[in-house]
């Protein structure tokens, strides 16, 4: 056989074994030593963290007062650490909207404000829970919010919507308020020991005297409280 026909040949060889070898692996008759990527989507633990019902839009509702005498304060507790202060511009604390949203109770309404919080006679003492039960949720929520035992006496258990604008006593209700006053505003009355506080009383003011609704005053106090301005 001369060159050019053996040339041919092996040409042809070579293309009947290329066609056997791609039938062959399209019916797995080869064998592969790639096995399947063990990678995965990678997931952020959320554990200990408590959602948020309401976020920044405005408090949750809460079971009654939010507190019972067989069942303590009521509501979702966070987990140690995992609650953060936050803060504003102008140096005013924040909770963390994840673990306190703020709650309200139902039996506050517009319609019965001269029977409820605007009533003489002390209504915030009629619904605020015992130091007892109080106690033993302060501990756990400043230990959610990370604060070191020594410092606890900086700051106060606060209903970010009071009571008396008809906020509930729920663990979603309640967190660790510095004691401050950034405004420099100092305040002389001995129920004033910070800058929310004078706001609360002056949220409660205009309540009462019809300058501000309580749905407003529920809504402004649970999502930034600095925002409130009730004098004037």
């Amino acid at each position: 056989m001369n060159r050019p026909k053996r040339l041919i040949v092996a040409v042809l060889w070579l293309a009947a074994a290329a066609v056997l070898f791609v039938a062959l692996d399209a019916c797995g008759g080869r064998s592969s030593s790639a096995s399947p990527s063990s990678a995965s989507p990678s997931s952020v633990s959320t554990a200990g963290r408590v959602p948020s019902s309401a976020g920044d839009s405005g408090p949750v509702v809460a079971a009654g007062h939010g507190w019972t005498d067989s069942s303590g304060i009521e509501g979702p507790m966070p987990a140690a650490g995992t609650c953060h202060v936050r803060w504003t511009d102008a140096h005013e604390p924040l909770p963390d909207p994840s673990c306190t949203p703020g709650a309200i109770d139902t039996a506050v309404t517009q319609a019965n404000l001269p029977q409820t919080v605007c009533r003489s006679g002390g209504y915030t003492t009629s619904v605020r829970p015992p130091a007892g039960i109080t106690d033993k949720a302060k501990t756990k929520i400043m230990a959610a919010y990370g604060i070191p035992a020594e410092q606890v006496g900086d700051y106060e258990l606060d209903h970010l919507v009071p009571l008396a604008d008809g906020g509930a006593s729920d663990i979603r209700n309640l967190w660790p308020e510095p004691n401050i006053f950034a405004s420099a505003k100092h305040s002389t009355s001995a129920f004033v020991h910070n800058d929310k506080d004078q706001t609360e009383q002056d949220a409660f003011s205009a309540l009462c005297a019809g300058r501000a609704t309580l749905s407003a005053i529920q809504t402004t106090m649970s999502t930034d409280w600095t925002a409130g301005h009730y004098t004037g």
